[in-house]
């Protein structure tokens, strides 16, 4: 329970008292009942009016015998109120059986509640199980399905989900590729359904297939139009044409997914201090999304050597594409004389990008 001076604390309260005569019961019960400080106790009331302390500590009760500590139930009650004035045996109970029934934890209840407790308000039938069947219905388990709920439970609240599925379904997307959305980047399915049916066909003008997840990835990088916009102008700075971005999000969309400091972090470094033509990257944007630190500098510092030594055989665009066990058996292991100094240097290299 937290203090307060004695001063704040009657600045907002009356005597505690039962009565719903008296407009301060509600500021009491929250600041007694929930250790709401006075101010914010104040704001709550202005959405809640108790007329006794019945229900309230009924809810309360039911909150605690289910596992949820003090500092649980006054993040849930600040954010929903009302919940107060329930009867939990009727309204929220048969939600926590139903989540419980498919396989939920009480840290799993907790963790759903807490984070989006408006999930209470919604009505069983109608809202909660129609929408867990949707989703499970693409990622085909309980386990999945309330991993799913736990991420993002406010997707719960948008009613496009299913209208922006059907579309996706009836422009030849697999369910399996809707999965992916789910499972990943489910807020990509609350999107505005005339915008979202406005990036779908765009993208297959493009030319990316449907049933691909290149297609899904797409999807995800530019329906966030602001952060599209962003990247777009940053590979615009490193001298890429509209048509150069074009052609790079078709052969790689991920290298839209990168964030602005990344693109210009490998931009940076492959210009700057390699020294190439940035369009070498637009023909391969895949580079866009390797580490740095933990490829892309050591491999470097390989090459280099190699190169100064007159050992360098390859165009340095396939040492770096190449798996671990390729570049160490073609780049580091086949030159017997060098072998260990290079796989000594290339070890040393990771993760010391400062040293650049």
């Amino acid at each position: 329970m937290f203090r307060y001076s004695r001063r704040a604390f009657l600045a907002f309260t009356k005597p505690f008292s039962s009565s719903s005569q008296n407009p301060s019961f509600t500021l009491n019960y929250l600041i007694q009942n929930l250790a709401f400080s006075p101010e914010t106790a104040s704001k709550i009331s202005t959405k809640l009016h108790l007329h006794n302390s019945q229900k309230p500590d009924s809810v309360l009760a039911f909150f605690k015998s289910h596992g949820f500590s003090n500092s649980h139930l006054s993040t849930i009650i600040k954010t929903c109120p009302i919940l107060l004035t329930y009867d939990p045996y009727k309204t929220i109970l048969p939600k926590l059986n139903f989540l419980r029934q498919k396989g939920a934890s009480t840290s799993d209840l907790i963790d759903i509640i807490t984070k989006n407790p408006r999930f209470l308000y919604l009505s069983l039938q109608n809202s909660i199980i129609p929408y867990y069947d949707l989703v499970k219905r693409f990622l085909l388990s309980d386990e999945s399905t309330l991993a799913s709920l736990k991420s993002r439970v406010c997707v719960i609240y948008s009613k496009t989900p299913s209208q922006n599925i059907q579309f996706l379904i009836q422009n030849g997307v697999p369910e399996s590729k809707v999965a992916i959305l789910y499972r990943n980047w489910n807020i990509v399915l609350t999107q505005n359904p005339p915008v979202f049916e406005k990036v779908v066909m765009e993208l297959i003008q493009l030319g990316f297939n449907p049933k691909t997840t290149f297609f899904i990835v797409a999807l995800r990088a530019k329906i966030m139009k602001p952060i599209w916009e962003t990247k777009i102008d940053v590979y615009k700075k490193w001298g890429w044409s509209e048509q150069d971005i074009v052609a790079a999000f078709l052969r790689h969309p991920w290298c839209m997914m990168a964030s602005v400091d990344k693109i210009e972090a490998v931009m940076k470094f492959f210009v700057d201090h390699i020294g190439w033509d940035s369009l070498a990257l637009a023909k391969r944007p895949i580079l866009i999304m390797m580490s740095l630190e933990k490829r892309v500098i050591p491999r470097t510092f390989v090459l280099k050597y190699l190169e100064s030594k007159g050992l360098a055989k390859d165009k340095w665009i396939t040492p770096f594409m190449v798996s671990e066990d390729v570049f160490l058996k073609k780049f580091v292991n086949c030159f017997e004389e060098e072998a260990s100094y290079l796989l000594k240097l290339y070890e040393e290299k990771k993760d010391v990008s400062h040293n650049v």
